[in-house]
C-alpha cells in the first residue's frame, strides 16, 4: 500500500494528540508541519520524525508530495486557514468547527464544491467505541424511541478566559459537539421548539429544546452554562435504556432495572476517545474518495451548524 503524505497544519494540544495515533497507523507518513509563531512545531518535528517545518500553510501547500492536510488549529483561525486552503484542491481534515457560524460553514462547503476538494470535519465522538456500542444495544431489543442530551458549558470557568470572538460563537466553537451527537444518534430534525434566557452572557446561557427528527424519534437539548454539570447522553429504547454520562462512560438498563456496563476499546482508553477510529476512516476516505457514515464532510456538518443556531436561537 503507498503511502499517504501528509501536511499539519497547527501544533498545540490537539494536534499532538492526532499525531500520537498518526504515528501508529503506517500508511501515514507526515512530509510537513507549521503554526502561527512555528516554535512548537519544531518540538513537534523532532519527536515525530516530521521532515519540514514549513514558514507558512500557503507555502506547505505547494509542495505536490503532500497529498492531503490535517487543520487542527484554533476555532478562531480554522474558516481562515480553510477559506485559503481549499483553493489548492487537496483533501483536508479539519478539526471542529467548520467556521464561527452557519454562514462560514457554509461558504466553504460552496467553496470545496467549487475546486472540487475533499474534505471531512472531525466531530470526534461520532467514534467513541462506546455510542456505537449502546446504538447497538438499543437496535437489538428494537429501535430507539427517544434522545436526551445535557450539553452544560463550565463557563464559570473559562468565560474569562476567552476571547471575545470565540466566547461569542461559543454555540458554535464548543457546543456543537454535544448538538451533533442529536444527529448522530437520532438523525435530522424535522421540528424544534426552543427558549432561552440570559444569566450573564448577552446571546444566552440558558437553553432548552424540544426536537421531533423525521423519523418520528423525540427529543430534548438543554444547556446551563453557569451551572455545574457536565456533558450527558440518555437514549430511551424499547425496553432498554442507554446513558453515558460524563460521555466517556456508558449503562445500559434492562426492563429489571439492572445496570450493565458499556467498556470501550482498548483504543479509546490509550488514546483521546474516538481519534484512532476517526483517523482510520480518513485513511479510507483518501483511499476511497467517499465518505463512510459516521463521517461528515463541510455539507453535512453544515446541518449540525443549522441546527445549533435553531437551539440556540442565535
Amino acid at each position: 500500500m503507498s503511502k499517504i503524505h501528509l501536511g499539519i497544519v497547527g501544533a498545540g494540544f490537539i494536534a499532538n494528540e492526532h499525531l500520537k495515533v498518526i504515528k501508529k497507523i503506517k500508511v501515514f507518513r507526515i512530509i510537513g508541519i507549521t503554526s502561527r509563531t512555528n516554535k512548537n512545531s519544531y518540538y513537534l518535528a523532532k519527536k515525530y520524525n516530521i521532515d519540514k517545518v514549513y514558514k507558512n500553510y500557503k507555502d506547505m501547500a505547494k509542495n505536490n508530495k503532500i497529498d492531503a492536510f490535517l487543520v487542527l488549529v484554533s476555532a478562531d483561525q480554522v474558516f481562515n486557514v480553510l477559506n485559503n486552503l481549499i483553493s489548492f484542491k487537496k483533501p483536508f481534515f479539519a478539526e471542529k468547527p467548520p467556521g464561527l457560524n452557519a454562514d462560514q460553514t457554509l461558504k466553504l462547503s460552496a467553496k470545496c464544491k467549487k475546486f472540487g476538494t475533499l474534505n471531512m470535519i472531525g466531530f470526534n465522538r461520532r467514534y467513541y467505541s462506546i455510542f456505537h456500542k449502546g446504538l447497538k444495544i438499543i437496535n437489538k431489543h428494537g429501535k430507539l424511541l427517544g434522545i436526551s442530551i445535557e450539553g452544560h458549558e463550565r463557563f464559570w470557568k473559562i468565560a474569562k478566559k476567552l476571547n471575545n470572538k470565540i466566547r461569542n460563537s461559543w454555540i458554535y466553537a464548543n457546543s456543537t459537539h454535544t448538538v451533533d451527537l442529536l444527529r448522530f444518534f437520532a438523525g435530522n430534525a424535522k421540528l424544534i421548539k426552543t427558549i432561552k434566557s440570559t444569566y450573564l452572557e448577552k446571546k444566552g446561557d440558558q437553553f432548552s429544546a424540544i426536537i421531533k427528527f423525521k423519523n418520528g424519534i423525540i427529543g430534548n437539548y438543554f444547556s446551563h452554562w453557569y451551572s455545574p454539570g457536565g456533558w450527558s447522553v440518555k437514549l430511551y429504547g424499547e425496553g432498554v435504556t442507554v446513558q453515558f454520562k460524563p460521555l466517556e462512560v456508558g449503562i445500559w438498563i434492562d426492563k429489571n432495572l439492572k445496570k450493565h456496563k458499556i467498556l470501550p476499546h482498548d483504543q479509546d482508553l490509550k488514546y483521546k476517545a474516538g481519534f484512532f477510529q476517526q483517523m482510520l476512516a480518513f485513511k479510507t476516505f483518501l483511499q476511497e474518495k467517499k465518505h463512510q457514515w459516521p463521517a461528515q464532510d463541510l455539507k453535512e456538518s453544515y446541518e449540525t451548524m443549522k441546527l445549533a443556531k435553531k437551539i440556540f436561537s442565535d
